[in-house]
């Protein structure tokens, strides 16, 4: 993938794999959202940032869809995460009053999850991305490694590699 002319401190070799084609069944969970109105901005689309939001919300959706609340995972394993790398790739503007399905998907590897995210209108994919997390204990402040049970729990997928 070619990086844009302009764009610097970004190299073709670390600039992020875009994936082109993006299939809801490769997601193990999804969840619906409304566009609310405070969401947009005064062209009626939402704003870059909420996106993340977005992203964010799905995460604590996923833990809830696994079965455990974020924040009793937190309590239960003494580990919380920490956002040490985020990605959107945008393709088309949502609007107010949408209704957009989300999907993610987790891999981890040692200290860090890879979350894979793909938001949706109906078939129209409006955005992707990935969030990777640093798993932190809670007691002491350091990385935490996430053990093989824990990500079982959650129904997280070993990454192959980084």
């Amino acid at each position: 993938m070619a990086i844009p002319p302009g764009i610097s401190g970004l190299s073709a070799k670390k600039a992020p794999m875009i994936q082109e084609k993006i299939n809801k069944k490769d997601f193990g969970f999804s969840f619906s959202l409304r566009v609310r109105y405070s969401e947009a901005d005064s062209q009626g689309i939402v704003f870059n940032a909420n996106y993340l939001i977005y992203f964010d919300i799905a995460v604590t959706e996923y833990f809830r869809g696994m079965g455990i609340a974020y924040s009793e995972f937190v309590n239960r394993h003494s580990m919380d995460f920490h956002v040490i790398r985020s990605v959107i790739d945008y393709k088309t503007p949502a609007r107010f009053d949408d209704e957009l399905r989300i999907f993610i998907r987790g891999e981890y590897s040692g200290v860090k999850i890879f979350w894979s995210i793909a938001i949706f209108r109906q078939d129209e994919l409006i955005c992707s991305g990935e969030l990777i997390y640093a798993a932190v204990d809670t007691k002491t402040g350091r990385l935490k490694k996430i053990d093989n049970s824990i990500a079982t729990d959650i129904s997280l997928t070993g990454k192959k590699s980084e």
